[in-house]
């Protein structure tokens, strides 16, 4: 008889740690494409790669992984109860560290397409250039905004 009750907890607990591992798993997956899109975006935009955001991209995984942690403890004590029987808290987290990484993400490949337009822009413009001496105005304009560019990262 006793058999028959541990097989069912034994059941509902690998259920449960297999839904807490899809939730970590989910959690890192969007860690590292957040990070990935945000190193796109600098690359496009020609800002320099530095290790010090890829360190924090590895500060906020362990700090999201403490909090899922957390709330796998409500979990838990949730255990108590005949109609908790999957893992919500955890679940219920794992879904605000998602948008809080997609919110991330969007304003990453809004930062990468805001330069692209500004390319295509400036590309429209010395093509439709009258004549060889504005086209060449423009191009120094360009040069201009770029020495500005790189004495701000100088600076910075």
């Amino acid at each position: 008889m006793m058999d028959k009750y541990f097989g069912f907890i034994v059941q509902d607990l690998r259920g449960g740690m297999s839904v807490v591992f899809g939730c970590l798993v989910l959690i890192g997956l969007a860690c590292l494409m957040d990070m990935w899109i945000g190193i796109d975006a600098a690359r496009a935009n020609k800002e320099p790669i530095r290790s010090r955001p890829l360190r924090k991209t590895g500060a906020k995984m362990v700090d999201y992984y403490r909090l899922v942690m957390f709330f796998l403890l409500i979990d838990l004590l949730g255990l108590c109860f005949p109609w908790w029987s999957m893992p919500y808290a955890t679940v219920c987290c794992t879904a605000g560290v998602l948008v809080v990484e997609g919110l991330s993400i969007v304003e990453n490949l809004r930062r990468k397409r805001s330069h692209a337009a500004e390319v295509a822009g400036i590309a429209a413009e010395i093509v439709e250039c009258i004549s060889p001496e504005e086209a060449k105005k423009i191009i120094g304009r360009i040069k201009e905004r770029q020495g500005d560019k790189e004495k701000a990262k100088v600076k910075g």
